[in-house]
C-alpha cells in the first residue's frame, strides 16, 4: 500500500503543477490581434497610420499615414484608402497597422487598398468576409517588423 500512495501522491503533485503551469500561461497571454501572414504576404505596402471615426463606427477612406513599416510606401501624410471603412478591426480612432496595396487612380492621386484574405492551401475563402486592421501596440508592432524585416 506504501507504493500505491506514493504513486497516488506523485500523480496528484504532477497534476496540480500542471494545472498552476496552465493557470499561469493562461493569464499572461498576450490579447493583441495576431497578424495574418497571408494577408501580410499578398501586401506590398504596410503603413502605421491614424485613423479617424467616419460615422457609424467605421473608419473615414482618409487616413494620416504616420511611418512606413516596409521602408517603401506613401510619405507620411493623407492618404486614400478607399475599401477602408469596410475593413474590420476598427475600435475608434488611433493608430493602427493597415496591410495595403497600390492601387491607380484616375486623377493621378496615390491610393491604397487594405489587402483583404489570401488564397492558401487547404483554405477556402467563399464567404470570408471584409479584410482586417490591426490596432497599433508593441505586439503588433513586433509582428510587423517579424513579417517585414528592415532591408
Amino acid at each position: 500500500m506504501t507504493g500505491a500512495k506514493v504513486r497516488l501522491a506523485l500523480a496528484a503533485a504532477l497534476f496540480f503543477g500542471w494545472m498552476a503551469l496552465l493557470g499561469y500561461t493562461a493569464f499572461n497571454k498576450s490579447r493583441a490581434p495576431i497578424v495574418s501572414r497571408a494577408q501580410a504576404a499578398g501586401t506590398l505596402v504596410a503603413v502605421r497610420a491614424k485613423l479617424t471615426d467616419g460615422g457609424d463606427g467605421r473608419p473615414a477612406p482618409q487616413a494620416d499615414a504616420l511611418a512606413n513599416v516596409t521602408g517603401e510606401g506613401p510619405k507620411p501624410g493623407p492618404i486614400l484608402v478607399p475599401n477602408l471603412p469596410n475593413a474590420i478591426g476598427f475600435a475608434g480612432t488611433g493608430e493602427y497597422l493597415l496591410l495595403l496595396v497600390p492601387e491607380v487612380s484616375l486623377d493621378g492621386t496615390d491610393t491604397y487598398r487594405v489587402t483583404g484574405q489570401q488564397r492558401s492551401p487547404g483554405a477556402d475563402l467563399d464567404g470570408v468576409g471584409p479584410p482586417k486592421i490591426y490596432a497599433w501596440s508593441a505586439d503588433v508592432e513586433a509582428q510587423a517588423r517579424r513579417l517585414f524585416p528592415a532591408k
